[in-house]
């Protein structure tokens, strides 16, 4: 018996020895916070072993903000974002890479594991956990660069069909459009065209009640935007349109315009704010007479707006202010506001809100006559409004321990 109590006092203390050192090695990692909507969280914190991952970024060492845009090719281009906190207050990286159109997800998120990797260096290289990292260097084989045979240009084409329907109920969709686009340092330009048809059938025979509705459009732009300087762009929009729930036959624009992003462009991933005017021609062309007593006429808008966004480690903000009038005559307008946020308040308290409200008056396609009953119930004629506005806000709060390294994927959750 006393063999064994000294065998079990001894394994307890080097239990507690091993323990107390593996506490030891965990408190001298780092410590970091991701801070990223879209990343698969899991797979980041299996990979990347050697620093401790905490829920608030005001708990770490480093906070990551990892920010994606859409590039010229049709793929994406990520920011890495490491900014320093506490020992490391004044320090800031940036790592940027891209992703093909056609990678997959678990491409893309092998790609942003190893630019974390990288950029997490300057960050433990005083931590207890350096002398375990290793670091490699595969060198490339010389390859003759492949010329792009498609010389920068992107082709998008798209269709999608829908049927539903029962026995007093049947509904058909379609839905195609083509999207051609090239994408250059100092300047861009692209093609869109899309089409859409929509049929929905009613049918009571006891009320010998029947009723088809069929609503066609179509839409067509085409945008060349020219670089002028680090904060001045230029540009030209054309566009093309027609509706049958507007009562659009035809509409055709031209739209010269000028821009003005009091940050330079080259930061406007995480801050820009721009002023953005248009002026042009407009001809539309209507399916009845308005209540203008109108056929058919020629238009003359303009339009002014600020658009802000601002990536920050407090959360994030974008928004704008816009309007548009008529030239011939300046009560014929249009507001609209938009805001999208997400704030941190404080430790584990996050809010959000987004919304837009338009005050809407330039309605000029009016048609006039009254609206019969299944097309008021039935949605199916643009009807005179002063303003539309729709609206989300939430939030959320977070407690426990700071850390959640552990990672168990059992039931998906």
């Amino acid at each position: 018996m006393l063999k064994q109590g000294v065998f079990f006092i001894v394994l307890f203390v080097f239990t507690f020895i091993a323990q107390a050192q593996n506490t030891q090695d965990e408190k001298s990692k780092s410590k970091v916070f991701v801070d990223c909507s879209f990343c698969d969280q899991n797979y980041i914190r299996d990979e990347i072993t050697f620093v401790d991952y905490v829920r608030d970024r005001k708990d770490a060492d480093v906070h990551i903000i990892i920010i994606r845009n859409s590039n010229g090719s049709g793929g994406q281009t990520y920011e890495c974002i490491f900014l320093g906190q506490k020992l490391f207050q004044e320090k800031k990286d940036t790592l940027a890479f891209e992703a093909q159109s056609d990678a997959s997800d678990d491409e893309i998120r092998q790609l942003y594991v190893q630019y974390l990797k990288l950029g997490l260096i300057p960050y433990v290289y005083k931590s207890g956990v350096v002398k375990n990292i290793d670091i490699s260097f595969e060198s490339e084989t010389e390859a003759e660069k492949e010329n792009d045979k498609w010389n920068n240009w992107v082709f998008t084409l798209g269709g999608n069909a829908w049927i539903n329907g029962e026995k007093t109920y049947n509904n058909i969709n379609i839905y195609n459009d083509i999207h051609v686009r090239k994408v250059m340092p100092n300047w861009k330009t692209s093609f869109y065209v899309s089409n859409s048809y929509n049929e929905e059938e009613y049918s009571l025979e006891e009320y010998n009640y029947y009723y088809t509705s069929i609503n066609r459009s179509f839409y067509g732009e085409h945008e060349f935007v020219y670089g002028l300087s680090p904060h001045w762009s230029i540009g030209s929009f054309l566009s093309a349109n027609s509706s049958t729930y507007s009562n659009i036959n035809l509409s055709y624009s031209v739209q010269p315009g000028l821009e003005y992003n009091i940050f330079d462009y080259e930061h406007a991933t995480t801050k820009q704010i721009r002023i953005v005017y248009k002026i042009g021609p407009d001809f539309n062309s209507y399916n009845d007479t308005t209540i203008y007593n109108k056929t058919e006429e020629w238009l003359w808008p303009q339009s002014l707006g600020i658009a802000t966004k601002s990536v920050q480690k407090w959360g994030s903000i974008s928004g704008s202010i816009s309007s548009s009038a008529y030239l011939h005559d300046l009560r014929k307008n249009r507001f609209d506001f938009y805001v999208n946020t997400s704030i941190r308040l404080v430790k584990g308290l996050e809010f959000n809100i987004s919304g837009n409200y338009s005050m809407v008056h330039n309605q000029m396609y009016l048609p006039k006559g009254d609206v019969s009953q299944e097309e008021l119930l039935l949605q199916q004629r643009q009807l005179e409004t002063q303003y539309d506005f729709w609206a989300s806000i939430g939030i959320s709060y977070t407690f426990g321990s700071i850390y959640n390294n552990i990672i168990n994927p059992r039931f998906g959750f």
